[in-house]
């Protein structure tokens, strides 16, 4: 028993290893194509095409964040890695005097580094279309990110604002943020629920059992 016992620990250690090398090299990877799309941005002739890259840029550069501190063991929970980005965000909303608040109930410690990350991403396009669309004209506000739970026990995350009313049309959730919001979130088996009518809480919806 001892012998099996050594082996399966050596082979769980090495299994770390790769884990941590292959992260390692993934963080290293999304960093060099920030620096590609920010070298890219600059050449652009179009201001469209410079804002277009420059949107993308700033995907990767959460997901690399992210990753980055994933790696060093800084982002053990979701509440640590939705924090990460509401810190990088902040960074854009506070010269317009806009305030990202993050408040947790249930640090969710049960999720898997995809659905954790993934669901920072959804977070991150949401705060993002808030900061840009919700607040104009020098308007000052507060974006409210909240993580808990319902009462069937599935994990929610609320993402609401108090800018402009946000409007429903035929296309309001079908622009490449959100509709990236919603592909990913597909993508982990869970549900992303627009605000109803005279909200502004975008619901993401993970139920129990689909990230374990």
């Amino acid at each position: 028993m001892s012998t099996m016992s050594a082996v399966a620990r050596r082979a769980g250690q090495n299994d770390d290893l790769l884990l941590r090398e292959t992260n390692h090299r993934c963080s290293n990877d999304l960093q060099l194509v920030v620096g590609l799309l920010a070298l890219q941005s600059r050449q652009a002739v179009t201001l469209e095409t410079r804002e277009a890259l420059a949107e993308v840029m700033e995907r990767v550069a959460i997901l690399a964040r992210v990753r980055s501190a994933q790696h060093r063991g800084r982002t053990s929970s979701l509440e640590g890695t939705i924090r990460q980005v509401c810190e990088a965000l902040q960074s854009q909303a506070e010269p317009r005097s806009i305030l990202i608040s993050l408040e947790v109930q249930d640090e969710a410690r049960d999720l898997s580094a995809t659905h954790t990350t993934t669901l920072a991403l959804v977070v991150n396009e949401l705060t993002t279309n808030a900061i840009k669309h919700a607040f104009q004209d020098g308007a000052s506000g507060i974006i409210r990110i909240w993580i808990g739970r319902n009462g069937g026990g599935d994990l929610v995350i609320i993402v609401e604002d108090d800018g402009r009313p946000f409007v429903e049309t035929a296309g309001s959730t079908k622009g490449l943020g959100m509709g990236l919001a919603k592909r990913l979130m597909a993508s982990i088996g869970g549900l992303f629920i627009p605000p109803p009518s005279g909200s502004k809480a975008f619901e993401l919806r993970m139920p129990v059992n689909t990230h374990r």
